[in-house]
């Protein structure tokens, strides 16, 4: 997500929906809705299973795996591990471990999800317990699902514990899963060794991770402030957003912008790359450089001009001064309780967390807005690998690798584009993530029809059990959304389930956000590195990232100069930034070949 996840992000979180439907699945199956409140009690439907993979048998008799073409005859189990996002909600009884989702597939596909174990995930708390798992040599479960940075994800691959998926995937993805993959050639450049494939990627919604602008609107209404072109415009806001008392209330309390930088510079959410895409440059990342070769971001001299002006924000309190002490989620938090006035982040942040800042701030308003260009016209965002929302796993001794690609597959079939009259046409569960009123129509507000949501132990927020999955949010197919979104802000009427759900859920901050995205996708400054760790970067990665952010940190906070900068890049290239800039090249030199 990261992107990492970035992400993550979360949450990243998204889709339709991104934090609110996450994405619905094409299925064939005609056997209309499941029951109110119990979709796991009717087994025929989910015969969409049958699309699930061109070259599992259909027939009546079970396969080698025990898989009839719709179901393992015997149910067969996958162990996993599973960090809870701060998005998922549950009905009052279910859990993690027990739930509509799990139960479902478990009835329909014959496949048992356990969980060694489950842990809220915050202050990277999944990943430092991946880590701690790798370290000690604990057991590794059958199947592990990631989305975040690819340092862990090469640290579970390096381990040795997890298997090529050429071949599974070859001979079990199905037709759906196989075209959105093959979209982006880069895809699986990221985990490939030797021309193995180490881990299957759970894909993402194309531009889902693509920057906007959000700012309080009724701060700008009452300030009578103008929509920011450039990154001085943004500096006029941020300063009246912290010295004229924007929220009324006569108290020094407010300040510009929500940053979180503990954990560095290329965010999903919290971002403050965009700021040296202002200068040209992008942290964290390797870009192309004029002469064709690959350089790293954070060492351009294009990153000491943004560090300049995040100097001037910090001196002038138009951000706080702890957000060096925050992650991305936790100084998101800044916006959200009302303190900040504007955020940079995805554009489904209305989704998830913005629910926190209407809740938090009565009357609050937020809008989108394009990213501001630097002082020489420039603009840039950052990228990733852009269709790509995580990856999964697979343990060597798994006594059922295929099932996973069954697993997910039956999602693309059936879930990321239903059709009309299909099982999951408004959504996963009736009572869950839908419910049906009395004339006939579809709602999913639990707020105003709180019978038709029995059990809600939170109705501010809708119980999505797609988040439950072992891929995050079911699937996505990577076009779908965008062009929804944009069909949508045009003013088109929804025509398929997927269009409807789209529409049912979205805010007219979500459409605008999106076509502010799709008005600016050339801003994208694409991460030219997709491949896995080099030697070097294996040995030096975590001193030359503590290098880079403990410098920047430094100078932003006024304690070192800013030429202290030239000396951390010229210590970045002596300890190891040199030869990991050599091998960044050989790779890419072979991998364009």
């Amino acid at each position: 997500m990261h992107n990492s996840m970035k992400k993550l992000m979360l949450v990243s979180l998204t889709g339709v929906l991104a934090a609110s439907l996450a994405a619905c699945g094409s299925n064939n199956n005609t056997n209309g809705n499941k029951p109110s409140n119990d979709p796991a009690a009717t087994s025929s439907g989910n015969a969409a299973a049958t699309n699930n993979a061109g070259t599992d048998n259909a027939g009546s008799g079970a396969d080698e795996t025990g898989w009839d073409g719709k179901k393992y005859v015997e149910p067969i189990t996958l162990t996993t591990v599973k960090g809870v996002g701060t998005n998922y909600f549950f009905k009052t009884g279910e859990t993690m471990e027990n739930n509509v989702l799990q139960k479902y597939m478990k009835d329909n596909l014959g496949i048992d999800v356990k969980y060694d174990w489950v842990v809220t995930d915050t202050n990277d708390a999944y990943k430092t317990k991946l880590r701690l798992m790798l370290s000690s040599g604990e057991k590794m479960p059958d199947v592990i699902t990631y989305r975040g940075d690819m340092e862990t994800v090469n640290m579970l691959i390096d381990s040795g514990q997890f298997m090529s998926v050429n071949e599974l995937f070859d001979k079990y993805a199905g037709d759906e899963y196989k075209k959105a993959a093959a979209l982006n050639p880069d895809t699986f450049l990221p985990v490939t060794r030797d021309g193995e494939k180490m881990a299957l990627p759970v894909l993402d919604y194309a531009y889902n991770d693509d920057m906007v602008l959000w700012l309080r609107q009724d701060w700008m209404d009452k300030l009578g402030l103008q929509a920011p072109k450039t990154v001085a415009d943004l500096e006029a806001i941020m300063d009246a957003f912290t010295n004229k008392d924007p929220d009324g209330n006569g108290k020094p309390d407010t300040f510009g912008m929500a940053l979180g930088f503990k954990n560095g510079f290329l965010n999903w959410m919290t971002d403050v790359s965009w700021l040296f895409g202002a200068y040209g440059t992008m942290p964290g990342q390797w870009n192309k450089a004029a002469d064709g070769t690959l350089s790293f971001g954070s060492v351009d001299p294009a990153a000491k001009q943004a560090l300049s002006t995040l100097k001037t924000w910090m001196d002038k309190g138009w951000i706080s001064k702890d957000s060096g002490l925050k992650d991305d989620t936790s100084g998101s938090e800044f916006f959200t309780k009302g303190q900040a006035g504007a955020i940079v982040g995805r554009n489904w942040l209305p989704d998830w967390p913005f629910g926190d800042l209407i809740n938090n701030v009565p009357g609050a308003k937020y809008k989108a807005y394009p990213i501001p260009a630097g002082p020489d016209g420039k603009i840039g965002s950052q990228s990733g690998n852009p269709s790509v929302n995580g990856w999964m796993l697979i343990n060597k001794k798994a006594a059922h690798p295929e099932a996973l690609l069954r697993y997910y597959n039956f999602f693309f079939d059936n879930w990321a584009n239903p059709q009309k009259g299909s099982e999951f046409e408004n959504g996963f569960a009736e009572g869950y993530d839908w419910a049906k009123l009395p004339d006939g129509t579809i709602t999913k507000d639990p707020q105003k029809y709180p019978d038709l949501f029995p059990n809600y132990a939170d109705r501010t927020h809708l119980v999505e059990p797609i988040y439950y999955s072992l891929t995050f949010e079911g699937a996505r197919q990577p076009a779908l959304y965008a062009d929804t979104m944009i069909k949508l802000y045009n003013g088109e009427a929804p025509t398929t389930p997927y269009e409807e759900q789209t529409k049912a859920v979205r805010k007219p901050e979500n459409l605008e956000a999106m076509k502010i995205v799709m008005d600016q996708k050339d801003i994208r400054m694409k991460n030219y590195f997709q491949g896995p760790l080099t030697e070097t970067m294996k040995s030096k990665n975590e001193l030359l990232n503590k290098l880079v952010n403990e410098s920047y940190s430094k100078i932003i906070y006024g304690q070192a100069p800013l030429d202290s900068f030239d000396t951390m890049v010229e210590n970045w290239k002596k300890s190891g930034g040199d030869q990991v800039t050599k091998e960044v090249n050989d790779w890419y030199a072979s991998a364009s070949k």
